[in-house]
């Protein structure tokens, strides 16, 4: 796997939502969905027990960049691919 780095922005938003990096490393590795988002990142999601986890990243040549990770109530259904 590559090196996975955080975002200022994407730390703060894990302590915020009570994300942790093991959560992060799982869904990267084992994503239930992923969709295209802007600027060439990804939308990576995963059902966690309570909530889903949507973690927004850019895979670059050498590292994979964690630019913001959220809960939210609802999750990737319904969305096109």
């Amino acid at each position: 796997m590559k090196t996975i780095q955080y975002s200022r922005h994407a730390k703060n938003r894990m302590r915020m939502h009570g994300i942790s990096e093991s959560e992060i490393e799982d869904a990267i590795s084992d994503a239930d969905f992923t969709e295209p988002s802007v600027e060439g990142r990804i939308n990576v999601w995963k059902k966690s027990a309570d909530k889903f986890i949507r973690i927004t990243c850019k895979d670059e040549p050498a590292r994979m960049m964690i630019i913001t990770a959220v809960k939210k109530k609802k999750g990737w259904e319904g969305k096109q691919t």
